[in-house]
This record gives C-alpha cells, structure tokens and sequence, in this order.
C-alpha cells in the first residue's frame, strides 16, 4: 500500500511491517516502557521524508505539566510537530523548528519563567532521525544508531561517569553482603548519584564555554549544532533505537534476546553480567521489565 493512504505511526506496542513509500520501508518497529504502571516516554513517528524516534528524558524533579511528566510532554509535542515537517531541511533546522514549537508551548502555559529558571522542569528530549530525502541520520541527543553493519552511540560523558560510579557504590555494597533483590528495592548506588545527576542541567545545552561535560538535548533553548552527530547512509539499513537497549542488532529479535539476557544476569545493569561494559545510571526496579524505557524501528533503504 501507499504511504498516502497510511496515518503517521506512534508509539506502536508490538513489532510491526508496512511500506513508507518506494524508496524506504519500516521492516520493525517496537516500542516498550519498563514499568507497567506509567506512561511510557519513548515514541517514534514516521512521515514520508521522515523516521523519528523519541526519548523523552527521564525527569530529576516531581513536576507534571497536564498530568504527565516533562518527558512524556516533550515526546508528543515532538511527535505532533514532525508531522508538519516541510521535506528537505537540514538537521539545525529540525533542532529550530523543534525548539520553536516547544518555546511556544512554554509561553502558551505561563512556564517560560520556571523552565528558564529551573532546568530540571523543562520538557526535554533526544532524538534519532532519519532524513530520506539527504540520505542521513540525525543524532540529537542519547539516541543511538545503526547504519548497515556500523553502531553508533552519542551517550553523555557525565553519564557514563556516574553509571561508574554508581556500579562502584552498589558493587561494594554486594562485596559487603548486601543482595542484588535488596539493592534493586533500594538502589543507594542511584541515591549517591543523584545530585550530581540533577546538576548535570548545568551543561545542558550549554554555549558557555568548549567544556567535555556539556551536551545537546531538544528542550526549547538554542544548541550548539556541531554536538548534533550526522551520518550518511547510502543504499543500507538503519535501526533507529532509544538508550533502553544497550546493544543494537541487525533484527528486533535478536536486539530484544540480547537486552534480556543481560537483564536476567544484571538487573542493576552494573557491569557484572555477560557485558561488564553495560553501566547505568538506574537498574531494574521489583515490578518493572528493563531499566528503561525502548523503542526499536528498522528501516530498509533502496
């Protein structure tokens, strides 16, 4: 069938098949929160130009904007206005019309003030694009990607400090005698971390200074366009995923098996399963199925 005759898909529960148009198509797509009992903040949307999958940040504050938490907000918002894309625009001008959009939303509900004030309330974002019509993957964000046999991943350097730090903290804690149920129930790794990752705000979008510690997410404010990762594609195909997957594969099964497996053996995903390279910054909470929320859509380019 035509694309023409299809509606913008979002934030599908299952694996799913259909053709975008003669040039493209959608082998997979997959998207899964970790908890049962809230929204999920990932998503992704697809429009004739265009393939977009969205992580909307976990939030470090109790602020809920229309029921929902900023990072929920900030992947509808985001999956609305990528449905008014115009054809053809390059990966600053995505960033700009985005940030626009989420400005405007700002203003429309008098939150200008506390989002400019408090970084932590501001609807934030990554994402991963793919643009049919410059042959290319945008990488605004954590999102990460694959482009035929090459993996690529744009994680934060403060991230990957304190995803040691915290696997440091809960490691001694397992060395002392403590069990890996009782540290999922309360995770002090996570507790240590967490004002420094709150503080982590301090470099977001930051045009300040060239620090390493800074980094790119869509939230409304300007960005520094040379943190967006740009890679051309060719005649191959293109995952696009979320940070909930620590590895990517060339199908969903096998990209599924292989976060299950590291899940059944680390689920305080702190290096001690059968990748001691895959650390976070949270791990499995009692209750919920990963540490993160997923999405995973596969795209076949002609």
């Amino acid at each position: 069938s035509s694309y023409k005759n299809m509606k913008p898909t979002l934030s599908v529960s299952k694996p799913t098949c259909c053709f975008i148009k003669m040039s493209f198509v959608i082998e997979e797509s997959f998207v899964k929160g970790k908890s049962l009992t809230s929204l999920c903040e990932d998503g992704w949307v697809a429009t004739p130009d265009y393939v977009v999958v969205i992580d909307g940040a976990t939030s470090k504050s109790d602020y809920r904007i229309d029921g929902v938490t900023t990072g929920r907000k900030a992947m509808e918002i985001i999956s609305d206005e990528v449905q008014r894309l115009p054809s053809g625009i390059s990966a600053s001008e995505f960033v700009n019309i985005i940030n626009e959009r989420i400005i405007r939303y700002y203003k429309t509900n008098h939150i200008l003030d506390l989002v400019e004030r408090f970084p932590e309330t501001r609807l934030t974002a990554s994402v991963a694009v793919y643009c049919h019509s410059r042959n290319e993957v945008w990488l605004i964000g954590d999102c990460q990607c694959k482009v035929g046999e090459c993996c690529f991943k744009n994680n934060k350097k403060i991230d990957s400090i304190l995803s040691e730090l915290r696997s440091f903290v809960l490691c001694s804690a397992l060395r002392d005698g403590s069990s890996i149920k009782e540290l999922q129930k309360r995770d002090i790794g996570r507790e240590f971390i967490y004002p420094m990752l709150k503080r982590q705000y301090l470099w977001q979008n930051n045009l300040d200074d060239n620090s390493e510690y800074r980094y790119i997410v869509l939230d409304g404010f300007p960005v520094d366009y040379a943190l967006i990762r740009i890679i051309p594609v060719g005649d191959r195909s293109v995952v696009l995923a979320t940070d909930g997957y620590f590895d990517l594969y060339g199908t969903l099964q096998e990209t599924e098996q292989a976060l299950c497996l590291q899940i059944e053996t680390d689920p305080l995903c702190i290096g001690i399963g059968c990748d001691k390279n895959n650390k976070s910054t949270k791990g499995v909470l009692p209750g919920n199925c990963s540490f993160d929320d997923r999405t995973y859509v596969r795209v076949s380019c002609f």
